[in-house]
């Protein structure tokens, strides 16, 4: 009796060992298959967070035509209303035949400044701010000093000229413009922690401004790229 019992033991044992293992068999057959499952969706989160940035680049180089219209648009309704101050103020001088009034100096800089006269565009608009510190263009021409110089890769000295629109010309429409290119000119330099000081400032002081749009972008590509390494 005692020798059947250990016989159905003996069995017993067997196809458990049996069912465990192939139990066991099972466990490693799914796990194997859930890390090839989230093999490939780590493969497609990464493909699609390539994806996403490449639409942010997109999307930054139409924030930046964007920029570049608004700041053509500022430039012609300022350009506009200092022919109305000209002509307001200065109407005995035009009659007397001297019509180099402001308006018409600071045209012949802009005109330098989109040939590519960058050296003589600066020159211009430096003697027009010589001669007309408080005229409406004023912080235009400021501005454009600093564009000249950018457009030379001159983006140390570019800095000096940009920071001088916000301390001469506080309430120019101009201000948050050359904040945004002064970052745009430490990070052309290196100056990492510059830039994202600069580009922080404009969110917090302009946020409602395309400028702070562009802020924004750029410091969530400072962000990735800090990430990859």
């Amino acid at each position: 009796m005692k020798y059947l019992v250990g016989i159905f033991l003996l069995f017993g044992l067997f196809f458990y060992s049996c069912a465990t293992y192939s139990l066991k068999s099972k466990d490693i057959i799914s796990l194997k298959e859930d890390v090839s499952q989230l093999q490939i969706e780590d493969r497609e989160l990464k493909q699609n967070h390539a994806d996403l940035y490449a639409k942010v680049d997109s999307y930054s180089n139409l924030i930046d035509t964007l920029n570049a219209s608004v700041l053509e648009l500022q430039n012609k309704i300022s350009f506009l209303s200092q022919i109305i101050n000209d002509l307001e103020t200065n109407l005995d001088q035009t009659k007397s035949g001297n019509t180099l009034i402001p308006s018409s100096l600071y045209q012949r800089a802009y005109a330098d400044y989109l040939t590519g006269k960058f050296e003589l565009a600066y020159s211009n608009f430096k003697s027009f701010i010589e001669k007309y510190p408080n005229a409406e263009l004023a912080a235009q021409a400021q501005f454009y000093m600093g564009e000249c110089l950018y457009s030379r890769n001159m983006y140390v000295e570019a800095i000096d000229e940009y920071k001088k629109v916000e301390q001469n010309y506080k309430k120019s429409n101009f201000v948050v413009t050359s904040r945004l290119k002064i970052a745009l000119c430490y990070e052309k330099i290196s100056e990492r922690t510059s830039a994202v000081k600069i580009f922080t400032s404009i969110i917090r002081d302009f946020p409602k401004s395309q400028e702070a749009v562009t802020s924004k972008e750029k410091l969530k590509k400072f962000d990735h790229n800090a990430q990859e390494k």
